[in-house]
């Protein structure tokens, strides 16, 4: 099969496997395994099931579905299927000296416990929420949302894996809006979108009160920032205003100066030009 074969943890599993074009396989050296050939899940060889290269997780728990092998068909059935067979599987045969084999892919999903939601107590001027589920593979996505579900981002969170490969996790969430009321926490298996939810109302009379004179202040740093504000805007304009003025000034004193020094050049010239035509004066 192209699409993964999905199953739920602690299910069976059957993972078919077919020849084309149809040919009987019963002679065949059939092997299913993992990554590697040896040591296999199941090897089928001279017409019965042989453990001595069996992996010892899949001893007891595999079985050669042959109800077709006339046809080339085979299937592995898993039982009781664990977190830790999920993955790929190939499925191998061998006649003489030819052989060929294909890849089934095994999703395995585990829908652990329901969230438990629990107040852990006020922090940051809010109150702390602690979200925890365990059982779940493979790894969990966890989303807070509010009562109009508006998803909320988590302060913290944590994954850890237990002896069996099934995850716990714990996300923390600080809620600063009273008014928000309740808060939920969803757990979801990212391959079959199931989700488990909870959630808890959060009473106003729980968040932290603010004392008065912070409170005070709270109502007070604005305005003192929208007056100093203003009084630096008019600082700047009447500086812009007075050196604009002593701008207009200076340039007024250089034009005087210019037009004086322009007028004894002239005076000066016009006494030579007097002494040239008239010379003895």
């Amino acid at each position: 099969p192209v699409e993964p074969i999905v199953v739920l943890l602690g299910a069976d599993a059957t993972l078919p496997c077919q020849l084309s074009p149809e040919q009987s396989a019963t002679h065949m050296h059939i092997r299913w395994h993992r990554a590697q050939l040896s040591p296999a899940v199941l090897v089928y060889q001279n017409g019965q099931e042989q453990s001595g290269e069996q992996m010892l997780e899949y001893r007891g728990r595999t079985e050669l579905v042959r109800d077709s092998i006339s046809k080339g068909g085979v299937a592995l059935l898993i039982q009781h299927v664990r977190a830790s067979d999920h993955g790929q599987y190939w499925c191998h045969f061998k006649d003489g000296h030819s052989s060929q084999e294909a890849v089934v892919e095994l999703h395995v999903i585990g829908l652990g416990s329901v969230p438990r939601v629990h107040m852990m107590g006020p922090e940051d001027g809010g109150i702390r929420v602690l979200c925890s589920a365990e059982g779940w593979f493979p790894k969990p996505r966890v989303q807070w949302s509010d009562m109009m579900g508006v998803k909320l981002q988590s302060l913290t969170e944590s994954h850890t894996q237990d002896e069996d490969g099934l995850f716990h996790v714990e996300a923390s969430l600080v809620v600063t809006d009273s008014s928000l009321g309740n808060v939920t926490c969803s757990i979801q298996n990212p391959l079959s979108g199931q989700e488990k939810v909870s959630a808890i109302f959060l009473p106003e009379p729980f968040f932290p009160r603010m004392s008065p004179w912070k409170a005070a202040l709270v109502g007070t740093v604005p305005v003192l920032v929208l007056l100093l504000t203003g009084i630096s805007y008019i600082g700047w304009r009447e500086h812009e205003k007075r050196k604009k003025e002593s701008q207009e000034r200076d340039q007024m004193e250089n034009e005087k100066e210019l037009a004086l020094k322009a007028k004894g050049k002239l005076e000066q010239q016009d006494k030579s030009d007097k002494a040239l035509l008239y010379p003895g004066k």
